[in-house]
């Protein structure tokens, strides 16, 4: 057996065990489930340093979030808390110029990196826009620590489904937004300069809502009267 073949098979049981773990997973897992831990903590382990290893376990998290609404608003930040928990803290970027990025904030670092490209390919996706990533995004707004958001990257999600043309000619598309904003809505306002910024969005809504069906329009209201009633 050469070096190399090695290297292939240990790399291919790798990937089998990150894709039979993640899948594994219920939708409702808590960082406190001590299986759903360990099994997260086994693919930490097993990283060995080596970033393409964690490029694939995000890369296989972030398919299932895209295939799974339901695991995307329940499990998916867990996944990410649990990863950055375990992950080696000297686990640094293999780039030079990024070098510094080590750890927990490299984990969150690539978990960005793979939402916002996914954001946009969803955003002009004829289709529509994926429930699961845009729940997922909105989680990220509410639950976590390491991983959470910014309320700039919160921000600029919100900017881009609200300016977005597919908005008011897809039912789907503004629910998905509705949601978003349920999780991004509290967020924003808990910070100052924000809180205004998330005013002048919400204003826009109201202007939009005009020409939308009565049900949507219904919606925005209740959901004006909602921030009004502080959430």
């Amino acid at each position: 057996m050469t070096g190399l073949k090695a290297a292939d098979i240990f790399l291919a049981a790798f990937k089998n065990c990150v894709e039979n773990i993640i899948k594994a997973l219920p939708p409702n897992a808590s960082p406190s489930d001590t299986i759903t831990a360990n099994a997260i903590r086994i693919i930490g382990t097993q990283l060995n340093g080596d970033f393409m290893r964690l490029q694939y376990v995000i890369e296989v998290v972030q398919a299932r979030i895209c295939e799974d609404p339901a695991w995307a608003s329940g499990t998916a930040v867990t996944v990410y808390e649990l990863l950055a928990a375990s992950i080696d803290p000297n686990f640094s970027h293999p780039s030079i110029e990024m070098s510094a990025i080590k750890g927990a904030i490299l984990v969150r670092d690539q978990m960005v990196r793979a939402g916002q490209m996914q954001f946009q390919h969803t955003m002009t996706a004829e289709a529509g826009w994926n429930r699961g990533l845009v729940a997922f995004l909105g989680q990220q707004c509410t639950v976590g620590s390491i991983t959470s958001t910014t309320p700039r990257i919160a921000l600029h999600f919100l900017d881009c489904m609200l300016t977005s043309g597919s908005l008011e000619n897809n039912s789907d598309n503004f629910d998905v937004f509705l949601g978003f904003v349920m999780c991004a809505g509290p967020f924003l306002d808990s910070f100052a300069g924000f809180k205004e910024q998330l005013t002048v969005r919400m204003q826009k809504l109201q202007e939009c809502a005009k020409a939308l069906r009565t049900t949507h329009w219904l919606a925005v209201y209740g959901l004006l009267q909602l921030r009004e009633k502080g959430w």
